[in-house]
């Protein structure tokens, strides 16, 4: 007998870049030793998604995670036509020591001039993230932090209450590779992170998750 009530099934939800992930869906990297054991060849779940806001635009970040719980950043950078995928790892405080030494790290708050600094220590576990030398590209500016997916609202009008301000400082790296990035809260709290920039083509495989 022909089943004329079969229930139809709603259409799975397609991806096909990556600044479509939202929270529940997973990527798969590359299997390259431009990568950590961690990430390479892994799949990486969305657990989050926030918003940078600056004053003529924003930035959106996933928060992922492998299967260990290991988590690390990824943003979409577009320039000139071309995509990239910049993932982020914060480090402590002893890190930035042992990388930079703290009295040399300190310079990049108490100079006045765009600053220069450079790796005297790469610890294995951060190899490929870390870059031989950086260069402030900019003067400190001020975004606002949302804990919150703002790529399909509207954004709140800059400097209006819902967002956490943060003072960011970037550096890049003589190869454009990598980034050296410091967030700094109310209260003086500061955030250190490491960047490695990778072609978007690294990421090889888009799961959507369970809408």
């Amino acid at each position: 007998m022909f089943n004329f009530f079969k229930k139809k099934t709603a259409p799975t939800r397609q991806l096909t870049e990556p600044s479509q992930l939202k929270v529940g869906d997973m990527l798969t990297l590359i299997d390259s030793f431009a990568y950590p054991k961690w990430l390479k060849g892994q799949s990486l779940r969305v657990v989050a998604v926030n918003t940078y806001q600056y004053q003529y635009g924003a930035e959106y970040e996933m928060v992922l995670e492998n299967q260990s719980g290991q988590v690390v950043f990824l943003q979409i950078e577009q320039e000139d036509g071309e995509q990239w995928a910049n993932f982020s790892i914060k480090i402590q405080r002893e890190d930035v020591d042992d990388i930079f030494t703290l009295d040399e790290f300190a310079r990049i708050f108490d100079e006045d001039s765009l600053t220069q600094i450079s790796v005297v220590n790469t610890p294995e576990r951060f190899s490929q993230f870390l870059g031989q030398r950086y260069q402030q590209t900019q003067a400190p500016f001020v975004c606002y932090f949302h804990q919150r997916d703002f790529r399909q609202q509207t954004l709140p009008q800059f400097e209006q209450e819902g967002g956490e301000p943060c003072e960011m400082i970037c550096l890049a790296s003589d190869d454009d590779k990598h980034s050296l990035n410091i967030e700094i809260w109310d209260g003086g709290e500061t955030d250190v992170s490491l960047t490695l920039s990778r072609p978007i083509s690294d990421i090889v495989e888009l799961f959507p998750g369970s809408d």
